[in-house]
């Protein structure tokens, strides 16, 4: 239930234009979420990761996409089913604690209607 999967993941260029071209956008001052629900029958959720470089160093960046990781993977069963995310990290994503960022991020989940969490 707690893994990452390869199946969780978001692998194609196709995968991540449809997602900014038909999904909705959701944004704070920290980072943006593009939330798609797929049609296709799967009820696993997939998740993709823009991290640029004007995040920081490689350092910062890979630090920043492992959080990142670590938020979907503890909450994906929480989310709705069939829906595929992609995360944007900015220079603010990488100067939040983990647990700043995770309340950041279900934040703009909630305010969707994408997650179903209770707290």
């Amino acid at each position: 239930m707690f893994s990452f999967t390869s199946a969780e993941r978001l692998h194609t260029q196709n995968d991540f234009n449809k997602i900014f071209k038909n999904g909705s956008r959701l944004e704070n001052e920290n980072i943006k979420v593009f939330a798609f629900k797929r049609n296709d029958g799967q009820v696993i959720r997939r998740l993709g990761l823009v991290t640029p470089r004007k995040v920081g160093t490689a350092v910062v960046r890979n630090r920043t996409k492992r959080r990142l990781r670590e938020i979907f993977r503890t909450n994906k069963h929480l989310l709705k089913p069939c829906l595929d995310l992609i995360f944007i990290s900015n220079s603010g994503t990488a100067s939040l604690d983990y647990y700043n960022l995770e309340k950041s991020i279900l934040n703009l989940l909630k305010s969707a209607k994408l997650y179903t969490g209770l707290e």
